[in-house]
């Protein structure tokens, strides 16, 4: 730690500054303390980039993507508090005592053969848990890392996406630190997928394992060069680790294996990992120069760096690769099957043939079927993750697809709709706010051939642009507030007002802005209506009302004396309503058929037809129902985790469904699974409706929010 200077702050934000750590590209670095609490690292953005408002609206999203990763067992610095609009904006980060990587080799020279296995287990974990969360750290690199004396953490999570937005796509340089960026990061300006991440890894493994850059010393432009042109030296890497670091730097993204990989080979698990973790766990046997200290006597400050920070993914990085073992890995690398710089053979061989560790697992799980014996569940295959802020919209869908399917659509709390192609990359996303600052919450959208409709700041406002991201048009509301998603019709957007229940009103505009009519409803509307058959039909309270898609007249409401309705489907001549008592059967009229009191179900909230039924979810399980009467046609179990499940999608003939907060069930007409899908941890948000749309290239693409946006999940195979 350095003394402070007469210009540095004595002050942050609550925090009382007690030093200095260093200075980064995106700023300088205080070690502080609140009264009382931790001690922190913050770093104070410089005052160049503060003005930028193009870096500030990105910083702002960075930090709250960032304050999703971290914390106990991740081995990744937690993001703990953040000052996205002050004069300076700066953040804070739980401070780690220890020396970087850097800073470790210098003063002692290599890590020993053991240490370094720790350390890429460690490595492993922690990339593991960022690209769960759709991130990319961009700039892994030994002054990156600190060695704590209960294992390693990566840190400097600057702003990546927030300096490219000022020094890449404006001066044309390449972002990052020479010598640990992937080959891709350089060719294409910073579009990388995890993988990258997972190239920076093992240059950090052969400089922890060899004691110097695999890539040398010298200029940057000469170290991109190297890095482009596969030129490295590993001669000094043992032979124990060298295949894992020569799999890691393979110049093909999709042949590297991933962060779960990398743990596997090592040998440790996360359970078993923290076993090995105890102060002096990275010790070296003899110090170099003599020295009886381990830990360099400079304080661990912050070497100089262009980026610091995590950023979302935006670009596919192909299907998650299976897990070998550790044992075949290296068998597979000792026997030449990835030296580097070879041809495609060797890692692809260990992903298709023998032993396809998680690609086997067997027996049934969990969930069950009264129809049939479930599939094994498989983990899911991520083509590309988005990340950009918390998806606005209380559950239901979780994005809008255009008709063709190539354009992504969907909103969040940071004032802006988004639009992704259907391999992920980017192509507009305007700020829906008011200048000077923007933001707002901007609502899931509805898509059409003619544009994207939303809703923005809690229904005040609604939105039309075209398929550009141009604003087309937009209605400004001081009173009539929208309350429900859009739902679209052949050709007319439809929402529902709810101002008060005196008020509430249906209203449907043409595609240039023009109002097609305005019904008056006998209640306010919670729920959005639901179109089918050129008829709309919505709950409202104790009542059900259908009206004319085309005219807006209203054609019958149907009363429920003590009951509530939820959102029906209509199966053939029959509108199967779900209600909080019981199941209601109507005509096409609004005349009872039918009502069951129905054990299987327990409140539930939307029906959706599926062939010749209505399914619905309801705490740990999808029920089938008979339009009929109301009997149960078949049950879908899920685990214990009776709170997280989503609405079910139809897609042809199959229902998409989740049940729990990690599982996705995919089931058929007849309550057969046909698969299940299953994701790390907390890092879908299973309250939210998959959406399924066509993919160009591969059939078929799912789509699920995740804690800052959404990713694509593969549905071949």
């Amino acid at each position: 730690m350095q003394a402070l200077r007469g210009t540095d702050p004595r002050h942050i934000g609550p925090y009382r500054v007690l030093g200095r750590l260093g200075a980064g590209g995106m700023g300088e670095v205080y070690l502080a303390e609140a009264p009382g609490g931790p001690r922190l690292a913050v770093k104070v953005v410089r005052a160049e980039y503060a003005e930028d408002r193009t870096f500030r609206a990105r910083f702002r999203q960075e930090v709250g993507a960032a304050r999703s990763v971290g914390g106990s067992g991740s081995y990744v610095a937690r993001v703990v508090d953040a000052d996205t609009e002050g004069e300076r904006p700066w953040m804070a980060t739980e401070f780690i005592d220890g020396p970087n990587l850097r800073d470790a080799v210098l003063e002692h020279g290599a890590l020993p053969v053991e240490p370094v296995w720790v350390l890429a287990a460690a490595l492993g974990e922690a990339l593991g848990a960022i690209h769960a969360h759709g991130l990319v750290h961009r700039d892994l690199k030994p002054s990156n890392i600190l060695l704590a004396a209960d294992g390693p953490r990566v840190i400097d999570f600057g702003v990546v996406r927030a300096l490219e937005a000022t020094a890449l796509t404006r001066t044309g340089t390449v972002v990052g630190s020479a010598g640990y960026l992937s080959p891709e990061q350089i060719r294409t300006h910073g579009r990388v997928g995890p993988s990258s991440d997972v190239f920076s890894l093992g240059a950090v493994l052969a400089y922890a394992a060899a004691g110097r850059d695999p890539f040398g010393e010298g200029q940057d432009a000469v170290n991109l060069m190297r890095v482009v042109a596969r030129d490295f030296d590993l001669s000094e890497v043992p032979e124990a680790v060298r295949p894992l670091v020569e799999a890691c730097l393979r110049e093909d993204p999709a042949e590297r294996p991933t962060p779960a990989e990398v743990v596997e080979a090592t040998g440790y698990a996360a359970r078993s990992l923290p076993g090995r973790l105890r102060p002096g766990w990275f010790t070296a046997a003899e110090p170099v120069r003599g020295t009886e200290r381990w830990l360099p006597e400079r304080g661990a400050g912050e070497c100089d760096s262009r980026v610091e920070y995590v950023a979302p993914l935006t670009l596919p990085d192909g299907p998650a690769p299976r897990t070998p073992s550790r044992r075949r890995l290296l068998q597979g690398l000792a026997a030449g099957a990835l030296v580097a710089g070879a041809g495609t053979g060797g890692w692809l061989w260990l992903r298709d043939g023998g032993s396809r560790g998680g690609g086997t697992q067997s027996g049934p799980g969990a969930a069950t079927s009264t129809r049939s014996t479930p599939p094994p569940p498989r983990p899911a295959v991520v083509e590309w993750a988005y990340g950009t802020s918390e998806i606005a919209e209380d559950g239901g869908p979780c994005v809008g697809l255009s008709p063709d399917g190539r354009l992504v659509c969907f909103g969040g709390v940071d004032g802006r709709l988004h639009a992704v192609t259907w391999d992920g990359r980017a192509r507009w996303y305007p700020d829906l706010g008011d200048p000077p600052l923007g933001g707002g919450v901007v609502g899931t959208p509805v898509v059409t051939r003619d544009g994207a409709y939303c809703l923005h700041e809690f229904g005040s406002r609604f939105f039309a642009l075209d398929l550009k991201g141009r604003v087309r048009w937009k209605r400004v509301f001081d009173k009539d507030r929208y309350g429900a998603l859009p739902v679209a019709t052949d050709f007319l957007v439809i929402l529902t007002t709810s101002p008060s229940a005196d008020q509430a009103a249906m209203r449907a505009y043409r595609p240039d802005g023009s109002l097609a009519w305005s019904t008056r409803l006998p209640d306010q509307a919670a729920d959005p209506p639901v179109v089918a058959d050129s008829m709309v039909y919505i709950n409202t309270s104790r009542k059900l009302t259908a009206l004319a898609a085309g005219d807006g007249t209203r054609l019958w409401t149907r009363e429920f004396d003590n009951d509530f309705p939820g959102r029906p489907a209509l199966v053939g001549e029959t509108l199967v309503v779900p209600a909080a008592q019981a199941v209601y059967g109507l005509s096409r009229t609004g005349e009872i058929l039918w009502q069951r009191a129905n054990t299987d179900l327990d409140d539930p909230e939307t029906f959706v037809a599926f062939g010749d039924l209505a399914i619905a979810t309801c705490p740990g399980r999808l029920v089938a129902v008979d339009p009929r009467d109301g009997s149960t046609a078949w049950t879908v179990r899920g685990p214990g985790d009776l709170e997280r499940y989503s609405d079910p999608t139809v897609h042809d003939s199959l229902a998409y469904v989740f049940l729990g907060h990690s599982t996705l069930y995919v089931v058929d007409g007849s309550g057969a699974q046909t698969r299940r899908l299953t994701f790390p941890d907390d890092s879908v948000m299973a309250e939210y409706r998959p959406v399924i749309g066509p993919h160009p290239r591969q059939g078929l693409h799912m789509y699920v929010a995740t804690s800052n946006g959404i990713a694509a999940v593969s549905l071949t195979g």
